[in-house]
């Protein structure tokens, strides 16, 4: 009964109260409600999400305007010699102004409202593109509310998923983040993304891409 004793106890390990630590992020990210004396103060929220987002595998970039953001797009979409790009249907994303420049470069660009068939489309897709609620400075994580303009499968389906977001999005803790929606109605849907995805089959082999997108850029504007 060795084993079962090992497995009983990796179980107890795993939920004990601040004991598990599956990242280098402060205890208080993994056990709600307890604060840790000295932690580590966030200076610059912006510098320290590409860090984090970068040691995940990810790319990060903050630049100055949406022209500036808009070139990265495209940049990317000819890197990649991508036939198609989805994305979310809002405000801001019509700000960036991306979509003329790419159709004329070759690049088909699919509204998620105007797909006749959203998620073969977004199936299809080589580039995700959305915008996002918040940003997380200490785990490089993405806040992503989603409704009938701004589809999960944007952010899921294809090979590349790029996010742009107003620089001042970005939070310096996981708490900030949640306290954003202490008290208030919540959207129909709120996900965290954290890096491009990875899954561990039982032989302990890491896949990157295998759940989702597995090449992820995070645009911070301003």
């Amino acid at each position: 009964m060795a084993d079962r004793t090992e497995f009983l106890e990796a179980i107890r390990h795993r939920t004990r109260r601040g004991q598990y630590k599956p990242t280098k992020s402060p205890d208080s990210v993994w056990t709600p409600g307890v604060e840790r004396p000295g932690r580590e103060e966030i200076a610059d929220p912006q510098a320290r999400f590409i860090e984090e987002l970068e040691a995940l595998g990810g790319h990060g970039e903050q630049v100055e305007s949406l022209q500036e953001a808009r070139k990265y797009v495209l940049d990317l979409a000819r890197e990649w010699e991508a036939k198609l790009l989805v994305r979310w249907d809002g405000e801001y994303l019509d700000e960036l102004g991306a979509d003329e420049p790419l159709r004329e470069s070759g690049v088909e660009v699919a509204l998620w409202r105007e797909a006749p068939h959203l998620r073969e489309t977004a199936g299809r897709a080589d580039i995700g593109l959305s915008t996002a609620a918040w940003a997380i400075a200490e785990t490089g994580s993405l806040v992503l509310e989603h409704g009938p303009k701004q589809g999960r499968s944007v952010t899921l389906l294809p090979p590349t998923y790029v996010a742009v977001l107003p620089a001042d999005r970005v939070l310096r803790t996981l708490p900030d983040a949640v306290q954003k929606y202490v008290g208030n109605a919540l959207p129909a849907n709120v996900c965290f993304h954290t890096g491009p995805s990875r899954s561990g089959d039982i032989e302990m082999s890491l896949v990157v891409g295998m759940h989702g997108p597995g090449d992820v850029h995070v645009i911070l504007v301003g």
